[in-house]
């Protein structure tokens, strides 16, 4: 109960650093995916989310690793489970949309920039629970420097 209630006193901090991130992530995936698909825009898009956190996070709160190339490195780690969490959802995504959704006539309508927005939100949801716990237990310290 006192871990839950820890990281839920940590996440609206965590929302805010994470915002400009993720939004990042978004807009760089969407793009990117029409031209290099799925798995390198969910790639580049990552690993361009996790530095833009990093930068915010070590600005805003106390490292629990003092060098800069420690605190990346191991954001990167996190951000390797992220990943693979994204690219999972992303696919699993991918083939419910071109096997099952894709014939609603709805749904089946949409460009696939929306449909790249609507499935980039529900996998970073999906990799937010596991970056904002291992961000918490291993990166930093949440009071504010």
């Amino acid at each position: 109960m006192l871990i839950l209630s820890k990281y839920l006193n940590y996440l609206p901090h965590f929302l805010k650093a994470t915002s400009i991130a993720f939004f990042t992530n978004v807009f760089l995936y969407v793009l990117l995916k029409p031209r290099i698909g799925i798995n390198a825009s969910g790639l580049i898009a990552e690993l361009t989310g996790t530095l833009i956190l990093y930068i915010f996070l070590r600005l805003s709160r106390r490292p629990k690793l003092k060098r800069n190339l420690n605190g990346i490195i191991l954001q990167y780690l996190i951000s390797g489970g992220t990943i693979s969490i994204n690219l999972i959802a992303l696919n699993i995504f991918d083939h419910f949309y071109r096997s099952i959704i894709i014939y609603n006539s709805f749904i089946g309508s949409l460009s696939v920039t929306h449909i790249s927005f609507i499935s980039k939100i529900f996998a970073s949801i999906c990799g937010l629970l596991w970056t904002s716990s291992m961000t918490m237990k291993f990166g930093f310290i949440f009071k504010q420097k």
